[in-house]
């Protein structure tokens, strides 16, 4: 590879440090730079009444002095130029990326490269890019070391490349290759823990956004379970009361047909039996579906049964009101209907069947007992 001079522009050699020997200066050009230090100084604090333009004027020029600064020893400002630049932070970037040019002293290149690492601005990794072919070999050192703070992707695979080819050595013994490789270990580790760390929250993320859609598909099933039960009547619970014992005996469910014994000729009146008719079965229909009670009266602890509309019914008496009728399942019933009572009969409401075709037996119910 081809030795690259890192001679001064004076052509002095430099020794361990790479701003070299200060000669010292004329004591006129002293009082000069002085009236500069002081006018430079003084833009440091621009009143705030200061009109904007002129505020970023004066900016500019103390940038462009630090700047030339940079690369001069001998100027008063040298040995502070790089902190004050890096004090004003990205208004100087601009000037800084100038200042790597290759036409520039390799000093000033070296400084400003500096100066941009210590900024961190992202619009200096381009020009570092490009400053790692500059002929200095100590500007592209400096350059190396400020693209560990600034370095992207792009900037890796240059670095490889220095890693790799560049041979040099600053003008005091440092190694270009070798502090490319070691800024390269640096960006890959810490390129590694960002990639665990973005691993680490899109889990996090998954894992909020999975609770967050359970969450969110438990409310939405409560929803449509309260919107399905709006405007539906839930049925009323059927509860089987205890049978009551009644004192009227079961109808037969066939009636024979009387006899009728002719009286002996010497028998008196009142000798001779009379055979009363036995009353037919009366039968009803149910019109209307509901609940057959132990008791005629509508209480939720005296449902027996249920009958369904078109059911035929026995009646087998009737309270006083005419409200209620004690009946028993007929011949032609639901499959669904039942009396769970021991007589197998129970008390409907007369809305619920239709009316009797005969007179049905009054029978006054129990008292109900006091609760």
């Amino acid at each position: 590879m081809t030795t690259i001079d890192d001679r001064h522009d004076d052509g002095t050699s430099s020794a361990s440090s790479p701003d070299g020997a200060d000669d010292g200066a004329p004591v006129s050009k002293n009082t000069a730079v002085q009236s500069l230090v002081r006018s430079t100084r003084a833009l440091t604090a621009p009143s705030r009444r200061t009109v904007e333009p002129t505020a970023t004027a004066a900016l500019r020029e103390q940038v462009a002095v630090l700047v030339g600064a940079l690369g001069d020893p001998g100027h008063p400002l040298h040995h502070r130029a790089v902190n004050d630049l890096t004090a004003i932070g990205e208004a100087a970037v601009p000037a800084l990326i100038e200042a790597l040019r290759p036409h520039r002293p390799w000093l000033t290149a070296y400084r400003a490269a500096e100066v941009l690492g210590q900024i961190g601005d992202g619009r200096a990794a381009g020009p570092l890019i490009e400053a790692l072919n500059h002929p200095n070999s100590n500007v592209r050192w400096g350059a190396v070391r400020a693209l560990a703070t600034v370095g992207d992707a792009r900037a890796l695979f240059e670095l490889r490349r220095v890693a790799r080819d560049d041979r040099s050595k600053t003008s005091w013994g440092e190694s270009v290759g070798d502090a490319a490789r070691s800024v390269l270990d640096q960006m890959q580790s810490r390129t590694l823990l960002v990639r665990v760390a973005e691993l680490v929250k899109t889990a996090a993320a998954c894992v909020l956004m999975l609770v967050a859609l359970i969450l969110a598909w438990s409310v939405l099933t409560e929803l449509r379970d309260e919107l399905s039960r709006v405007g539906r009547a839930e049925p009323a619970p059927v509860i089987v009361a205890p049978p009551l014992r009644t004192a009227v005996p079961q109808a037969p469910a066939t009636v024979p047909t009387p006899a009728i014994v002719p009286a002996p000729a010497i028998a008196t009146p009142r000798d001779t039996p009379v055979v009363a008719d036995q009353p037919a079965a009366l039968i009803g229909t149910i019109v209307t579906s509901g609940n057959v009670r132990a008791t005629p009266a509508r209480q939720p602890e005296n449902v027996i049964g249920s009958v369904a509309s078109g059911d035929q019914v026995v009646f087998l008496a009737v309270t006083p009101d005419g409200e209620w009728y004690r009946v028993r399942l007929g011949p032609q019933t639901s499959t669904a209907s039942q009396i769970r009572s021991v007589d197998g009969s129970g008390w409907v409401s007369s809305s619920l069947v239709s009316a009797p075709g005969g007179d049905v037996p009054v029978e006054t119910p129990p008292a109900a007992p006091a609760p």
